[in-house]
Formats: C-alpha cells, structure tokens, sequence
C-alpha cells in the first residue's frame, strides 16, 4: 500500500495538469499502474486515490446497505470521478469540473494522508489550515474523540 506524507505547492497549467511529487510517484505500489482515481473529498477538495487503493474502496463502498444515504453519498462521488495516469512528466491532470469544485485556478497543493492525496487550492487550504495556535485545540479533541471511540467498544 502506498503512503503519501507532506504538503506540496504547485501551479495547474492551462491543461489542469499538475505536478505528482516524485516523494508520491516513488511510493506508488505497482498495482496501482501509475493511475490515480480522482474525485471530490469533504471540506471542498479533492482525493486522489492509487488505482488499487481506490479498487478496494470502491468494493467496500458497493458493500454498503442500499439506504438513501449511501446512495446520495455514491451519485455525489461517482459523478465527479475521473482517472487519471501519470504523463511522461509525472503530472496527473484534473477535469474542469473538479477544478470548479476545488475552486482551484491556478495554484494547487497537494497533501499527502497516508492512503491517498487531497489537492487543494493554495489560498483555500492555507485559510483552512490557520495559524499553529489552532493545532494544540485540535490535536487534543482528537485525543478525547479517539479515546472515546475506544470506551464504546
């Protein structure tokens, strides 16, 4: 399985292709066959999944029980999916749609969590990120929610 850790600015060309860092292209499992699964992601950007990490996904997605949650959730996602193999320069490229829904214009950042890469739009990730004030709250309601997560098992 891949693992994609870092954050990484680019600029989207004319085309909506953007740079795959080497660090990523270098951590893709073969199975993936150079291609990412892209779509839209919560908080307004978008997912790239590996081939073969979103295969498995979309497997555990088909598995869900048919209620109109899951199906709202899957014709949400699956209308914004495209895929997308690395070009000879290691950039993957982005549709017009996706780009509308990310508001990405011209600058992207790409961030790697673990199994797959949000990609942004600079200005929009940089406001969502905030200042390091904002890190200690956070890091500790994770805790807390983790914690109790594990007393309701």
């Amino acid at each position: 399985m891949s693992h994609f850790h870092g954050r990484y600015d680019y600029t989207v060309d004319e085309k909506g292709r953007v740079n795959m860092p080497a660090k990523f292209r270098k951590s893709l499992n073969p199975a993936a066959a150079e291609t990412f699964v892209i779509c839209r992601a919560p908080g307004g950007c978008l997912r790239a999944y590996p081939q073969d990490v979103w295969d498995n996904y979309e497997k555990e997605l088909a598995s869900r029980p048919q209620t109109p949650e899951t199906l709202r959730h899957q014709r949400l996602l699956f209308n914004t999916l495209s895929d997308s193999t690395l070009d000879a320069q290691g950039r993957i490229t982005l549709c017009s749609s996706q780009m509308q829904i990310a508001s990405i214009v011209k600058n992207a950042t790409l961030v790697g969590q673990s199994g797959y890469i949000e990609i942004w739009d600079t200005e929009k990730f940089n406001a969502y990120v905030g200042g390091a004030e904002d890190f200690d709250e956070v890091f500790f309601q994770s805790v807390e929610a983790g914690l109790r997560n594990l007393e309701r098992r």
